[in-house]
């Protein structure tokens, strides 16, 4: 798990370097290119490299039988094969640290602290515990 200073450190350190993109409009479309920058070096594994294969199909589930929540898990899907190779997971990785870059940019700008936001989210998650269902 991220410490609260470490996602402050890096918070402080987006803050010094973000020049160009200053405005708030800048980093919300550089925030979501970014995330489909990741969503296609995701998806390049799987069509271009084939180290990874992507299996979908309906979840197939019958709440009625179905007694705890880590039943609940082991009858779910990631519908995923397989892990990245090498130079997919470099990609990915890099693709992923340009998410958290522009969506602590964007917290900057509004005055939100990424450690506040991990923080009230597990808290929320824990009051819902298997209820929250995310």
């Amino acid at each position: 798990m991220i410490e609260s200073t470490e996602l402050e450190q890096f918070q402080n350190f987006i803050d010094d370097l973000i020049l160009r993109n200053k405005s708030i409009l800048d980093q919300m479309t550089k925030l979501q290119d970014a995330s489909a920058r990741l969503n296609r070096a995701i998806s390049k594994s799987a069509t271009m490299c084939g180290c990874i294969k992507l299996e979908t199909a309906k979840q197939q589930l019958d709440f009625s039988s179905i007694s705890s929540s880590e039943e609940l898990k082991s009858l779910l899907s990631t519908h995923l094969e397989g892990y990245p190779c090498p130079d997919c997971n470099e990609s990915i990785e890099k693709e992923m640290g340009r998410v958290l870059f522009y969506l602590g940019a964007l917290a900057n700008t509004l005055g939100i602290s990424l450690s506040s936001v991990v923080e009230n989210e597990k808290a929320r998650t824990n009051i819902l515990g298997k209820y929250s269902l995310k």
